[in-house]
């Protein structure tokens, strides 16, 4: 009975290890790369991590005939379970062959846990059916203008434009079967906030429907406040101004309107608060002004960020009349009332002579 118990004891024991051992997580099934582009400018993926993980690394290798061209590599840290979007940008490298290959490694804890390729060419022959010709991002929005490249040969393509700060994405939008059959400009303004004095990048990718071929696209900008006086909505007369302002960023505008008032070299200020504004909303700035001698004014109005950086201005010019002074009554005697009322007396004594 002992023997049995031990042995029931050694099996139990030993499926319990085959279990643990069985369950040990392995790097090599811990990520799938779900996509990736490359050419000369940049290289782009999305990694799928099927478990949070530590200590993951990413490393970019371009390469000619097996031979190393560039080499990128980002520490990324933990990472939770979920996709992960990384884009990074080759170095100027002088490229003087057609045939390139990108490699994609992923490391976890310094062990190999996927890795994919992609194939491309430089200075390729076949060219697809549209050229984009400009791509230009700002605090505000990304600018494609494209053109087919032969009237008699429209294009369709898909469109992917990204917006990073440093090497994490932000913001992807997606345009799927766009038709050129002539040039046209495609705004895609951030729905995102932006960080005031941030570098950011757009990316854009274009895929080709026929011939297959994707060409991709940079753009950087410094983040910055953008704000418009709008002209046809500022008032200014004898009693006051009105002002109407409209953002032009997805920077937070948190400044104020400023407006002075100059005559004979003496200047007036007037300073309000904004409401915070972003990209194409607005706000009214109103201001009063009382017992301002009269004459004329030169007018500036200022867009002034907290730092007192002028966004805009706009000048005019008014004429105040000179302020009526009120509750004096000058009494006067009517001239001649004596001789007046003689006559008037010596008429009336007539008629009643007359009467009797």
């Amino acid at each position: 009975m002992l023997s049995k118990f031990i042995i029931k004891i050694f099996s139990i024991i030993l499926i319990l290890s085959i279990s643990s051992l069985g369950g040990a997580s392995s790097p090599r099934g811990t990520v799938d790369i779900v996509d990736i582009f490359s050419d000369e400018n940049l290289c782009d993926t999305t990694i799928r991590f099927n478990e949070p993980v530590e200590n993951a690394k990413l490393v970019f290798e371009m390469l000619h005939n097996g031979e190393l061209v560039d080499l990128i590599t980002i520490d990324i840290g933990s990472v939770p379970a979920g996709e992960v979007t990384k884009i990074v940008f080759w170095r100027e490298n002088e490229l003087e062959y057609n045939y390139y290959n990108t490699t994609l490694s992923v490391y976890v804890s310094n062990e190999l846990a996927g890795s994919a390729s992609y194939p491309f060419t430089y200075n390729t022959i076949s060219l697809p059916r549209f050229r984009v010709m400009d791509f230009s991002a700002d605090s505000s929005k990304a600018t494609i203008v494209i053109s087919p490249t032969s009237i008699y040969k429209p294009g369709v393509l898909d469109i992917v434009v990204k917006l990073l700060k440093g090497d994490e994405v932000v913001y992807k939008e997606t345009m799927d079967n766009v038709a050129i059959l002539q040039s046209k400009e495609i705004q895609i303004k951030w729905p995102v906030l932006l960080e005031s004095k941030s570098e950011y990048t757009a990316t854009l990718l274009a895929y080709s429907h026929d011939p297959d071929i994707t060409v991709s696209y940079i753009s950087d900008f410094t983040a910055s406040e953008d704000v418009d006086i709008i002209d046809d909505e500022v008032d200014v007369d004898e009693f006051g101004a009105s002002v109407d302002i409209i953002g032009r960023s997805q920077v937070p505008f948190k400044g104020t309107v400023l407006l002075e008032l100059e005559k004979d070299r003496e200047n007036i200020v007037f300073e309000e608060k904004s409401e915070i504004l972003i990209n194409n909303k607005d706000d009214t700035i109103g201001v009063v002004w009382n017992d301002l001698p009269g004459g004329e004014y030169n007018v500036t109005i200022y867009v002034l960020t907290p730092e007192r950086t002028v966004l805009d201005s706009y000048e005019t010019i008014i004429r105040l009349p000179e302020p009526i002074i009120l509750g004096t009554e000058v009494e006067t005697n009517a001239p001649g009332f004596g001789f007046i009322g003689g006559l008037v007396v010596l008429a009336i004594s007539g008629m009643l002579i007359r009467r009797f």
